[in-house]
């Protein structure tokens, strides 16, 4: 009888590579047989990086003012793409991130997504280097496979940049330099969502993780300071529409929800037309995931298996995490695979099934949706039975601290 776990030969794990190099090269085709700023299919190449671009040639053309404003976001990126472009790409963040852009905006759009996508790429390769050093390349090669760092690139979002941070803010706290490590995540304020997980860690880690809360907050009034005195009326505006739009996003008329991963795109995805009720069970989703985690934490006092399990909890306990967010849980899956070789039979069929959902439930989810009128986010479901697979005995997670 086939032993557990036995099913993923090494055969069977080409089928990854393959399907890997299929989907980079069926993009770089569409780009190459594209015409202008738009790909094969009709589509800004770049797609969401065009919010980016738009905000920073906004600010250099003295219309900081109105950054918020989607008639002004729409005449802005018209006047770069072209009077074509159908609708705009609004631009979500907090007015520091768009001083970002503003010298990507210098040259020409498509040579600044290049330089973007560069940029992207390179953290990519150091947060591997940064995380396993010894076999990073083939560690980024794997990681190229994997669609959330696809879509962070072909999307032209930050997908990358977050993990980058995350894994300097690892380094930090490992190195037990609890406030740079808080202060650097504070650089994750453009995606606040993003650092729940570690919110929780470090309210529960008593005075050192109360030092890392302190960095934070020092970063965070930093770049607040900086808005308000580099661009007052958009920090302002920026205020007003958090207020607006964040708390029901999803019910944006032409909001991506199958893109959404995260309880509250589960539940929305699966019970169209109810929103409070999928919103009260996304709540209770994220509050089991919780319980899981802290009880996890009770269980296992390792470093690398705790912050692990904080960004794995941050897509349960956010409302917001799109499909190149999910690029962060490299991160925790690298942690895992290095402090735990005992259980690496395990966390290998668990990373299969996370890649799976990504990889092909993505694109199922978007037929649902527009053709069912409903849809399963394959993912959150995906994540949970990785977690439980590899809930990582104690023995098994502990081996290598032994």
């Amino acid at each position: 009888m086939m032993r557990k776990f036995d099913y993923l030969t090494p055969i069977r794990l080409r089928y990854a590579w393959i399907a890997g190099i299929a989907l980079w090269s069926g993009w770089l085709l569409s780009l190459l047989g594209g015409s202008g700023n738009l790909d094969l299919a009709g589509q800004v190449i770049g797609t969401d990086y065009l919010q980016f671009y738009a905000a920073g040639w906004m600010i250099r053309h003295g219309q900081a003012a109105r950054l918020y404003d989607p008639e002004a976001q729409l005449a802005a990126e018209r006047a770069i793409i072209g009077p074509h472009l159908p609708a705009y790409h609004a631009f979500l963040n907090p007015p520091f991130f768009a001083l970002l852009f503003v010298p990507f905006s210098l040259p020409p759009y498509l040579i600044s997504f290049a330089l973007w996508s560069a940029l992207q790429l390179l953290l990519l390769v150091l947060s591997m280097r940064a995380l396993r050093p010894a076999r990073f390349l083939e560690t980024t090669a794997w990681a190229l496979t994997f669609l959330p760092v696809f879509a962070s690139v072909s999307f032209g979002q930050n997908g990358l940049l977050s993990l980058a941070l995350l894994t300097g803010v690892w380094i930090m706290w490992r190195r037990n330099r609890a406030m740079a490590a808080g202060a650097l995540s504070g650089l994750l304020l453009y995606k606040p969502h993003l650092l729940l997980g570690l919110l929780l860690l470090w309210g529960m880690e008593g005075p050192r993780g109360w030092r890392a809360l302190f960095g934070l907050g020092l970063t965070g009034a930093t770049l607040l300071t900086l808005s308000g005195a580099l661009l007052p009326e958009a920090t302002a505006a920026y205020g007003r529409f958090a207020l607006n739009i964040y708390p029901d996003l999803p019910s944006w008329k032409e909001f991506p929800l199958w893109h959404l991963h995260s309880p509250r795109g589960f539940w929305r995805l699966l019970l169209p037309g109810q929103p409070r009720l999928a919103d009260a069970l996304a709540l209770l989703s994220a509050l089991i995931a919780t319980g899981a985690v802290l009880r996890f934490w009770r269980r296992h006092r390792e470093e690398p298996l705790r912050f692990a399990a904080a960004v794995v909890l941050t897509l349960y306990l956010t409302p917001h995490a799109m499909i190149y967010d999910g690029a962060i849980l490299l991160l925790p899956a690298l942690l895992l695979w290095e402090q735990a070789p005992a259980a690496r039979p395990a966390l290998r069929a668990a990373f299969a099934l996370v890649w799976v959902a990504f990889f092909l439930g993505a694109p199922l989810t978007a037929w649902m949706a527009r053709h069912v009128g409903w849809g399963i986010q394959w993912t959150l479901p995906a994540l949970t039975a990785a977690g439980y697979q590899t809930k990582l005995q104690p023995d098994t997670l502990n081996a290598q601290s032994r």
